[in-house]
């Protein structure tokens, strides 16, 4: 096995098909077909599937796939660091649900950087993707919420990815809306209150309840609106009267002063907000700061209705 190969099977990967991946190496197709051919043999597995339009990788060659991208980031860092001279960038990845405690981490992390040289992604993602990035080795962590509902299912999930969970903090549901929503004046609210008024939801593109970022199943309600970003969903909040169902965590300069949180009553759902990580991958000392911002943020949070006095 080379790092050619490797190489190979990496760029199959970007352009869905053999011919445009030889094109793209400037080699001819039965030239690029052996090379896999040959390693399929040398490691006893099956890459590819053949006979489709489109090249699929297989399972063994989705996880080869993903030891290959992580053995050719470490040859080229290598390169840069003893023959190049580079110095290493700092890279640190993070994929995380729609959460504002998480994102003034990623500022406060920021306002704390004083390498010159570093590369930091902050992914506000679908809940599957946050799971694979973390699994493919995309981000470093993931941040999630386990659920009374989804605990069971999603736990399943993460040690058949051999990835580990760690609870931050417990929240009970709450809902989001402006300060002059016509419920605004209550303490608590109800599913039944809400009727009425139309419904954000995080986008999901996957049917199953378990993935989605509201405990409350929103798909038989009359209206709702699904977004796929944080600032999009606060920005209707903050200017319709609509509303969106999540953890009630509010954090001044992140969200919007002009949005509450209120709890919903008659609901008690407990939210496990967590992050997530492979369980062989090591912590890098920048992660480790991240995560003690998440709970410092967390506990500069505050939820409930202080906005309005």
């Amino acid at each position: 096995m080379t790092l050619q190969q490797l190489r190979y099977i990496v760029e199959v990967s970007k352009c869905s098909t053999i011919s445009k991946a030889a094109q793209s190496l400037f080699l001819t197709q039965p030239t690029l077909s052996k090379a896999i051919k040959d390693l399929e043999e040398e490691l006893g597995i099956c890459i590819l599937e053949r006979g489709s339009s489109k090249t699929r990788f297989t399972a063994e060659g989705t996880e080869l796939l993903c030891y290959a991208k992580q053995l050719l980031e470490q040859a080229q860092q290598i390169e840069n660091r003893f023959i190049n001279g580079a110095v290493e960038k700092k890279r640190v990845s993070i994929s995380t649900q729609h959460y504002a405690f998480a994102v003034k981490a990623f500022i406060d992390l920021l306002n704390n950087e004083q390498c010159s040289d570093y590369e930091f992604y902050l992914r506000e993602s679908k809940t599957y993707e946050i799971i694979d990035d973390v699994f493919n080795k995309k981000s470093d962590i993931g941040i999630i919420f386990l659920s009374d509902s989804t605990s069971r299912y999603l736990t399943r999930l993460l040690q058949s990815k051999d990835i580990e969970f760690t609870p931050l903090k417990n929240f009970t549901s709450h809902i989001y809306m402006r300060k002059n929503h016509p419920l605004a004046s209550n303490t608590k609210v109800t599913m039944q209150q809400l009727e009425d008024y139309t419904c954000i939801a995080y986008e999901q593109d996957n049917s199953s309840l378990n993935f989605a970022e509201e405990t409350v199943d929103v798909s038989g309600f009359k209206k709702v609106v699904y977004v796929r970003d944080r600032a999009t969903a606060f920005n209707i909040l903050s200017n319709t009267d609509c509303y969106n169902i999540g953890t009630g965590c509010l954090i001044d300069g992140v969200v919007d002063d002009n949005i509450i949180s209120l709890q919903l009553d008659g609901y008690g759902e407990k939210m496990t907000v967590g992050w997530i990580k492979l369980k062989s991958m090591e912590i890098k000392p920048v992660v480790e700061e991240y995560i003690n911002l998440v709970k410092n943020a967390l506990t500069l949070s505050y939820v409930g209705l202080e906005r309005k006095k």
